[in-house]
Formats: C-alpha cells, structure tokens, sequence
C-alpha cells in the first residue's frame, strides 16, 4: 500500500473539510496553550534564568503526568471514536467513566508524591541550591490543580473523539487567557496583590485549572447533549470490562510514559551539562511547542478520523486517509522547517534575561530543530493518530522503545557525561533517534497491519 493508491491524491474535499472542522479547533486550542506558555516563560524569565530553570525542571514532573493522563485519555478516545463510528453511546458513557475514575486516581498519586517530596523530586535534576528550592516552592502548590486537569482531559478527549473539539477549544481559551492574567498579577505583585514569583506562576495554574474542569463537566453534561445521562450510565461496569479496556489502552499508556520518561532523561543528561544548558533546553522547548501545535493537531484529527472510519467498517477508506495525512504533514513539517530556522534569532531575541551564551546555544537547537522538524511531524502523526485511531498502540510502543531507549537516551549521556559536549552537540547526537523511528514507521504503515477493531471482545458492559 502506497500513495499511488490514494484515489485523487490529496484531492479529496471531503477529507480536508474533516480534518478542517477537526483540526482547526485543537490547532487553535494548542497554539493558545504554546504561545501563552512562552509568554508565562518570559515573564518568569524576568524574574532570574535560575527561576527558568527551576520552573522548566518542575514542569518536567507535570510532563510524566501529563503523559500518563494522556496515555489513559488518549487510549478511551480510540474506543470512544470507534464506538462513535458505530454510533453506539452507552459504550461511550461507559469509557467515558472508566476513564475519569482512572485519571483521578493517577492524579491524586503525582499529587501526593509532589506535595510531600517536591524538594526531593526536584534534586533529581540539579545540584543548585537555588534552583532546587525555587523548583520545590513551585512543584508543591501546582500539584493541587492534577486532579482537574485529569478530569478535564478525559471530557476533552472525550469530546473530540466524538467530532466535537469546539467546546474544548473555546473553554480552554478561557482557562488559558484566565491564567495569563493571574500570572502577570502574582509573579510581579501587580493590582495590589504580592510579587509572588514562581509561587504566583504556580497558583495561577491552580485557579486556572480549576475553572477549566468546572465548565467543561458542566457544559458537557447539561440536557439534551450527547454525554448527558445518569451516573450509572457512567460507573456501573464489570471487572472483565475493567480489564479487557485496560488490556487494550495498556501500550497506549506504556507509550507515552516510554516516550516521557525518556525526554526528562533527555533533561537529566543536560542537567550534567549546567544550569545553561537546562535553560537552553526550557527555553527552546517553549518555542518548539509553538510549533509542534500544527502536529499535534493534525496527529489528534487523524486519529478521530481514522477511528471513525474504522468503527463504521470502512477499512480501505483508513488505509487511504493514512497516506494523505502522511503526505500532508511532510509538506507542511518542510515548510515550517524552514520558518523555524529562518525566524530563530528573533525568536530568543525576546528572552532579554538570558545570558548570551544561553541564547547562542538556543538558536543552534531550535535550527537543529528546523531541520528535522518534517520528520517529527510525520513519524507523530502516524504513531499518535493514524497507528492509535487504526489500534495498533502496540507497534508504536515498541517503535518508541527501541529508538528512544536503545538509540536517543544512550546518546544523551554520551554527548553530557563521557564527551562532555555543549548542550547543542548533544541534541544534534539525539536526532538519530528520530531519523531511525520515521524509517520504522514508514515500514510498519506500508505493511498496512496497523488496522484493529479494539471495541472487537468488549463485550462487559455491567447493568
């Protein structure tokens, strides 16, 4: 199977009014999340490049997180858009509560852990003194917001799943320009309130998380909506239904903690380097999530698409979408490639607090970056959206095992620890990790054994 047998190429108006009504909401909602992040980095970076880093490390504890709430979402949305394409609901509500169960659990355990052991935690990634304890203050009061943002991304998931993402989009703008807001006024002290510094940063994402999850449950479940139904609809399941799901989004789950546990060893191993290089990467990391935005939205499209396809027995049609997603995120990953490279200089230009040299290291990793970048955008598209949305989380965890662990994280400490290389050389090095994964993925889609039925067994639904 290949691109000579996509029917019209990349012609198909209806595939790209889809992916436009799908995508275009997450886009917006993501570039909102990535560009009011880098602006919440600004203004932390005001404060002191030790602050920078000390944030970026305890962000890093919250990407562990992040991952395993999106591992647990992300596996129900291929459900959920499966179930969807059959348009069966009950089994959507069920999911649907399966899944906000499990995530308040996973988030009640980072909370705890990083509420009593944030000094700890926070060592694991540097011997500064300052930045340990700036690091700590942040991580012991942001962790309160883990819980509603589990419970948020299961409805968010949930939703646009079922081809809904305009809800999610348009409550999480609130919630980001609400955090936005309260950052200027806690970090600097500004409307008569305390400068709080990273302390302010971290309550305003307490405060902003909260009313996020608030509205999304209750615009979610109001009458006459898809989601609504009784609390039994939700939580009344059999064991052998807890366990045939959890048998199925298990390597989703595996998947991103493999890939999350591997980028903070990423951060470790530059933390061997110094707080430059720590702050290099925090920095650069805030740009590139700007850009990764398009990715990622096309990668959550594809996976709704493919689901649905897949769900309503239409298996060739997926097979054909695959290769257009493919074809799509090469060109635009070349275009944007380009811009990133380009646009570097100005881009670290707004960071005005960092050294010199911390701003040379950032525009060598985001050309690095650039140059890479249509790679990465279709090797996520095709193991975040079309191998998920086909069932086949399987492949993609042990595609991510293999590169990540055998390849980029031997590479990290090898270019830190024994060459004792600057932050930039030891990126350049991690990029054969991504070149060796796009080969992988290409040869697992052109097998075409990517497609699944995961709803096929679940068959356990309790009364």
């Amino acid at each position: 199977m290949g691109y000579n047998t996509i029917t019209g190429g990349l012609g198909d108006r209806g595939f790209f009014r889809t992916l436009w009504t799908l995508a275009l909401p997450i886009m917006i909602q993501n570039l909102l999340v990535s560009s009011l992040n880098m602006i919440d980095t600004l203004m932390i970076a005001a404060v002191g490049q030790d602050q920078v880093a000390a944030v970026g490390i305890a962000n890093q504890y919250f990407f562990l997180f992040n991952l395993m709430i999106t591992g647990i979402a992300g596996g129900c949305s291929v459900f959920i858009a499966q179930f969807w394409g059959g348009r069966n609901l009950d089994r959507i509500r069920k999911i649907m509560g399966l899944g906000i169960c499990s995530l308040a659990v996973v988030a009640a355990v980072f909370s705890l852990a990083a509420g009593t052991a944030s000094l700890r935690l926070i060592g694991i990634f540097s011997d500064s003194a300052a930045v340990r304890q700036w690091g700590a203050d942040y991580l012991a009061i942001v962790c309160l917001s883990y819980v509603p943002t589990g419970i948020t991304f299961m409805f968010a998931n949930g939703l646009r799943a079922m081809g809904e993402a305009r809800l999610p989009m348009l409550v999480s703008a609130l919630a980001i320009l609400m955090n936005t807001g309260l950052n200027y006024l806690l970090i600097f002290g500004k409307a008569g309130l305390p400068a709080l510094g990273v302390q302010g940063a971290a309550a305003a994402t307490v405060l902003a998380r909260c009313l996020e999850c608030g509205l999304i449950v209750y615009f979610s479940l109001r009458p006459k909506l898809l989601l609504r139904g009784a609390v039994r609809d939700y939580f009344s399941f059999s064991a052998d239904f807890i366990r045939e799901v959890f048998r199925k989004i298990t390597p989703v789950v595996l998947n991103e903690l493999c890939w999350g546990l591997g980028a903070v060893m990423y951060m470790v191993a530059y933390g061997k380097i110094g707080t430059l290089a720590l702050a290099a990467a925090n920095v650069t990391s805030t740009v590139q999530n700007v850009f990764m935005v398009l990715c990622f939205s096309i990668a959550n499209a594809s996976l709704v698409i493919i689901g649905h396809k897949i769900g309503a027995g239409e298996q060739e049609e997926a097979r054909q979408a695959a290769w257009r997603f493919v074809i799509l995120a090469g060109l635009l990953g070349l275009g944007l490639g380009i811009l990133i490279i380009l646009s570097a200089p100005m881009l670290l230009s707004l960071f005005t607090k960092l050294s010199p040299e911390t701003v040379k290291a950032s525009v060598r990793i985001l050309r690095i970056f650039g140059a890479t970048y249509f790679i990465r955008q279709i090797e996520l598209v095709l193991i975040i959206g079309v191998f998920r949305g086909g069932g086949d989380a399987a492949a993609s965890l042990k595609i991510e095992l293999v590169t990540m662990w055998l390849i980029g994280v031997p590479m990290a400490f090898l270019g830190a620890v024994v060459l004792r290389w600057p932050v930039e050389w030891v990126v350049a090095l991690i990029t054969l990790e991504d070149i060796v994964k796009f080969v992988a993925c290409m040869i697992r889609l052109r097998q075409g054994r990517w497609i699944h039925d995961v709803a096929e067994g679940i068959t356990a639904f309790g009364d």
